[in-house]
């Protein structure tokens, strides 16, 4: 096999071409995904042209509000959604009409931090009585539920306090809190100010509770069933982005930078090249791991009170598409 994005090129000219010679209209493939970090595959697949050469036209709906990206989807005006793992549970829980049809990345790296000089909190069974902060939305609480009951602890032992971006990243300037317990997208920063050290590094919290974090890539249930070639051409383009990030992390590094500064976020080239290596891009379906460890974090939503049911994913997740985009690119 070539190297993947020889490949990838290769297919993109092709691709390109055929449709031209043919004629074909493009199919309008309406995708909504946060205006975060979350956002690198489709920011990737839609700047350097995967969907275009698989003659799908996006109509992209960037926003910072889970509840109206789940909202699209439940009322059929979007056909995939890049989601992070908590909003996919609460889906999941609510039986909107989904199939979850890829991964949009996993493994995204969590730290627990107190600050430096502190030598009160060592472990979590230190948090006991203590503040811990998380931001609001976080998909590192379900986690620290999880690392809490491994420890005989529940959430009501501990003072957890859900703080905005700003707010946590500044927590040790101002007392707010013992410790902070979030993604390396926060901590990172702060560990490098000097004003925090790590109490638990994602491999300990990793090996400890044998966390994936896998990210979603849903589709509305009616398109899976109705447009099934759609689907599949979608997840050509994306299995292509996602083997794209690893290969050139440096030129997906500089267009997350680009997607943030036309948010109005200036962002740091080493800043950036950072984000890439903190999520995982190299899994492209949902294994039986991948859903037992998801469902374990539903469960910790419902023991930290923000969802009454535990979510199931059976039934929801259709690897197909992605398998047999997979296989072909590794013929070629």
């Amino acid at each position: 096999m070539r190297k993947l994005t020889q490949v990838i090129l290769f297919s993109l000219i092709v691709s390109i071409s055929i449709s031209s010679a043919h004629g074909e209209q493009p199919r309008l493939v309406r995708l909504a995904f946060t205006s975060g970090w979350d956002a690198l595959p489709v920011i990737v697949g839609i700047e350097r042209g995967f969907f275009h050469a698989e003659n799908l036209e996006i109509s992209g709906l960037a926003t910072t509000n889970p509840t109206a990206l789940m909202s699209s989807i439940s009322a059929g005006s979007t056909d995939f959604a890049a989601v992070p793992q908590r909003s996919l549970l609460i889906m999941a829980a609510a039986k909107l009409p989904i199939k979850v049809v890829g991964k949009n990345g996993w493994g995204t790296e969590i730290e627990l931090l107190t600050r430096a000089g502190n030598e009160s909190i060592s472990g979590v069974a230190d948090l006991k009585g203590k503040s811990v902060a998380v931001g609001p939305g976080s998909e590192a609480y379900p986690v620290l539920v999880r690392l809490l009951n491994a420890a005989g602890l529940r959430p009501a032992d501990v003072d957890i306090r859900f703080l905005d971006p700003d707010s946590l990243v500044s927590v040790f300037d101002d007392g707010g809190a013992d410790a902070i317990f979030e993604t390396r997208y926060y901590t990172s920063a702060i560990v490098s100010s000097g004003k925090a050290k790590v109490v638990l590094s994602n491999e300990n919290i990793s090996g400890k509770l044998g966390l994936i974090d896998a990210r979603a890539l849903v589709a509305n249930g009616k398109v899976v069933s109705e447009d099934p070639e759609t689907v599949q051409r979608f997840l050509n383009a994306w299995i292509k982005a996602l083997v794209y990030i690893q290969q050139d992390p440096a030129d997906a590094a500089s267009l997350l930078r680009l997607f943030f500064h036309r948010q109005g976020t200036l962002v740091s080239p080493k800043l950036a090249q950072a984000w890439i290596t903190f999520t995982h891009f190299d899994r492209y379906t949902w294994t039986e791991d991948d859903i037992l460890d998801a469902e374990y974090n539903g469960w910790g939503l419902v023991e930290g009170q923000i969802l009454k049911v535990s979510p199931k994913l059976d039934g929801l997740i259709e690897n197909k598409f992605a398998e047999k985009a997979w296989a072909v690119l590794q013929t070629q």
